[in-house]
């Protein structure tokens, strides 16, 4: 192994540690949100068909003016962020992660958690209501960080019952191919495919909300766009429409159907998670290249 790579593998674990070793009174002194169980955001979006905001790390990390690979912070975007936190329409579910809630979670996940918990919480937690319930941002990410995946098909499952019988609209990046290859829609009425960039997507968001705005209202609009679907969310619900901020549930499914116990690339979807998982192959199946109706900032 190179010595830069070894140097930064173990800058890294050091930082990771630290973090640990200051989380627990971190944790005493923080104010906790109220925030679902997995279990109970996905019954209560399936029974009252609710759109779907979910904040990440990226997303706390945009709303306070940072930036990553995939998306370059703006003040249109905090203030996006921001007002989607402060969100007061029942329509619209708001979800968070719990990142006091580390139970079941791998070694690597409840490291990385505590890290983020530590040297982010005081950055954005002046945008958080506590006297809202908050939905659990994981109904998407139940599967790889988790040590025990006995209820992961179940999970799955119920995810399905989200868009079951719906038409489907579905707003993702260009090599992203959300449930290409599985049977994530298989239950669906149809599928349609807006292609937006992988990266720098909140470039073009007035450009996808026009277009969201075009489609029918019966539709249930998916979006699988980072930082960009959870900005979105907020503006499509409230001119009546469904909206799914779905995040990474195509590559969890992946790498469930895989059976697999840590991130890998993918062949034909790409990975941001992992080294190498943008680069993927090409493809022309003619069922997916007909579910293609509009693109956006892409050739």
């Amino acid at each position: 192994m190179k010595p830069k790579i070894i140097l930064r593998k173990s800058r890294t674990f050091l930082i990771l540690i630290w973090a640990a070793l200051r989380y627990p009174f971190f944790k005493r002194r923080c104010r906790i949100p109220q925030i679902m169980s997995i279990d109970e955001t996905l019954d209560m979006v399936i029974e009252k068909k609710l759109s779907v905001a979910r904040f990440g790390d990226s997303e706390y990390l945009y709303m306070s003016g940072g930036k990553d690979g995939l998306q370059t912070s703006s003040l249109k975007l905090q203030a996006k962020l921001q007002e989607v936190m402060h969100n007061t329409n029942p329509q619209l579910l708001v979800c968070m992660v719990n990142y006091h809630d580390l139970r079941n979670r791998t070694l690597e996940a409840r490291l990385s958690a505590m890290k983020f918990h530590v040297h982010t919480f005081n950055s954005y937690k002046q945008y958080i209501n506590f006297k809202y319930h908050y939905g659990n941002s994981n109904m998407t990410r139940f599967y790889i960080t988790y040590r025990d995946k006995n209820r992961c098909a179940e999970r799955f499952e119920k995810c399905k019952k989200i868009w079951e019988g719906r038409e489907i609209i579905l707003f993702e990046g260009e090599q992203t191919r959300f449930g290409y290859g599985n049977d994530l829609f298989a239950n669906t009425l149809s599928v349609k495919r807006v292609l937006c960039p992988s990266r720098m997507a909140f470039d073009y968001y007035d450009e996808i909300v026009a277009k969201s705005l075009e489609m029918p209202k019966q539709a249930l609009l998916i979006f699988a766009l980072g930082a960009t679907a959870t900005a979105i969310a907020g503006d499509l619900t409230a001119a009546g429409y469904q909206c799914i901020d779905i995040g990474n549930l195509d590559v969890e499914y992946e790498w469930f159907r895989l059976g697999v116990t840590r991130k890998v690339a993918l062949n034909t979807k790409q990975v941001s998670e992992v080294d190498g998982g943008m680069k993927v192959e090409h493809i022309t199946d003619s069922e997916y290249m007909s579910q293609i109706i509009a693109k956006i900032g892409v050739k």
